[in-house]
C-alpha cells in the first residue's frame, strides 16, 4: 500500500494543518472572513481529483473504525438527499449546504483516513513539527502585515486588546499554541515551566473563553497518560463528549461558569455576557435534538436551516457535537457510542507507547482536538480531526513495533 503514496499525496496533510494557523490571512487583502480555508479547500478538491484520475482508483480505509467514520458522514449525506427531495428544508439553502459543506467533509476526511493510515511514523512526526512551525511563524509575523491592513477583528480583536495571529476566531488560537507547545515537547520533552510561560502568554494575547477548557482537559489527559490510568480514562472521553449537551440541556445551571470567563459579564444572557453567547448555541442545539428526537434526520450540516430552528441567528455556528447530534437525532445516540469506543480505542494505544513523554504529549494532543471538535464550530473540522487521526495512526503503528 505504500506504493500508493508515491504522488505524495501525504503533503496534502499539511494543507489540512495548515486550515486554523492561516484561516484569516486572506483579510490582509479585505478578501473575507476564512476565506483562507476556502482557497485551500478548492486545492486539495482539485489534487483530490487528479490523484483519483492518476491512480484510477480510490483506496479503502484498512481501519474499522476509520470505516465507520466515513459512513457516519455518508448517512448523514443520504439524509442530507431526503430532506431536500422531500421539501423538508428549502430546495436551494439544502443544495448550498450539500455542496459547501457536506459532501467536501465526505472527501475531505476520505482523504484525511486513507492518507494519515499510510504515512510513516517519521512522516507524521514531521507533519507535526510543520504544524508547529507554521503555527509559530503566524504568529510571529502577523503583527508586522496587521500594520498594512488595519481594519477590527484581524489579528486584533475588541479594539486591538486581544490578538490571534492569522487565525479566524481567538479560540482558535488558543487551541494551536497549545498543540504547538504538545508538539514541541514531543521533539525538547515535557517542561512544566515552558509550559506555565505558555499558558501566560495565551492567557493574556487572547483571552479567550476556551482558555480552561483547554487548558485543564488537556492536563488531565496528561496526567492519565503519564500515570496509564485507563480505568478513569474512560470517563474522561464520556464526559468530554456529553460535556456540551449536557450544559446545552441544563443551561440555566451553568450561571457559576462565569468565574472562568476571562471578560466581564453583566449577566448570563445574550446581551450581558459573552460566555452565553458562547453557551448558547448548545442549548439551541440540544432543544432541536429533544424535541425532534423520532422525526427523520434533517442531515449533516442542515441545522442552520432546519424548520425546526426558529432561532438560527444566535446558533454562531459554534455548536460542535450538539450540532451533529440534533441532525442525526435518534441515531445521535449511536454515535455517541461508537465516538466513546473510537477515541478510547486511540487512548489505549496510547497508553501503550513505553516512552512517558511522547505518551504525555500524544495524549495532550489528541484531548486538546477532542475538546476542539466537540465544543467550537464545525464537529469535522479538518485540522481536529487531522490531529487525532495522525495520533491514532501514531500510536497504532508504534504498538505494533512493540508487540
Amino acid at each position: 500500500m505504500e506504493k500508493d503514496m508515491t504522488f505524495k499525496i501525504k503533503n496534502l496533510l499539511v494543507f489540512f494543518l495548515l486550515m486554523l494557523p492561516l484561516a484569516n490571512l486572506p483579510q490582509l487583502f479585505n478578501l473575507g472572513e476564512d476565506l483562507g480555508s476556502i482557497f485551500i479547500s478548492i486545492f486539495i478538491f482539485i489534487i483530490f481529483l487528479l490523484w483519483v484520475i492518476f491512480e484510477k482508483k480510490l483506496i479503502k480505509p484498512t481501519q474499522l473504525y476509520n470505516q465507520l467514520i466515513i459512513l457516519i458522514i455518508a448517512i448523514g449525506i443520504l439524509f442530507n438527499f431526503i430532506s431536500i427531495i422531500f421539501g423538508i428544508v428549502d430546495l436551494q439553502d439544502g443544495i448550498r449546504v450539500l455542496l459547501i459543506f457536506s459532501l467536501p467533509k465526505l472527501i475531505f476526511l476520505y482523504l484525511i483516513i486513507v492518507i494519515s493510515e499510510r504515512v510513516s511514523v517519521g512522516q507524521a512526526f514531521n507533519l507535526f513539527f510543520i504544524f508547529l512551525f507554521i503555527t509559530l511563524l503566524s504568529t510571529l509575523v502577523s503583527p508586522l502585515f496587521y500594520q498594512l491592513n488595519p481594519i477590527p477583528e484581524f489579528i486584533f480583536y475588541d479594539g486591538n486588546t486581544r490578538f490571534a495571529g492569522f487565525h479566524f476566531e481567538l479560540v482558535n488560537f488558543t487551541f494551536s499554541l497549545l498543540v504547538g507547545f504538545f508538539i514541541f515537547s514531543i521533539y525538547k520533552g515535557f517542561s512544566p515551566l515552558i509550559l506555565l510561560v505558555t499558558l501566560v502568554i495565551i492567557y493574556f494575547l487572547g483571552r479567550s473563553n476556551a482558555f480552561f477548557p483547554f487548558v485543564l482537559l488537556s492536563l488531565a489527559g496528561v496526567f492519565l497518560a503519564r500515570f496509564r490510568i485507563f480505568s478513569i480514562s474512560r470517563l474522561f472521553v464520556l464526559s468530554i463528549l456529553i460535556l456540551t449537551p449536557l450544559i446545552g440541556f441544563f443551561i440555566e445551571f451553568f450561571e457559576f461558569l462565569e468565574i472562568f470567563a476571562l471578560r466581564e459579564a453583566t449577566s448570563f444572557t445574550l446581551e450581558g455576557s459573552t460566555l452565553f453567547i458562547r453557551l448558547y448555541p448548545w442549548a439551541l442545539a440540544t432543544e432541536h435534538l429533544v424535541d425532534n428526537f423520532f422525526k427523520m434526520p434533517i442531515g449533516l450540516g442542515m441545522l442552520g436551516i432546519s424548520p425546526y430552528m426558529e432561532d438560527t441567528e444566535n446558533l454562531f455556528g459554534g455548536t460542535g457535537i450538539t450540532a451533529i447530534l440534533a441532525e442525526y437525532g435518534f441515531l445521535s445516540i449511536f454515535i455517541v457510542i461508537f465516538l466513546y469506543f473510537y477515541f478510547n480505542k486511540i487512548v489505549k494505544n496510547i497508553f501503550m507507547i513505553n516512552d512517558p513523554n511522547l505518551r504525555l504529549c500524544l495524549m495532550g494532543i489528541l484531548s486538546l482536538s477532542l475538546t476542539y471538535i466537540c465544543i467550537q464550530s464545525g464537529f469535522f473540522n479538518l485540522t481536529a480531526w487531522t490531529l487525532c487521526i495522525m495520533v491514532h495512526t501514531i500510536s497504532v503503528k508504534l504498538t505494533k513495533a512493540t508487540t
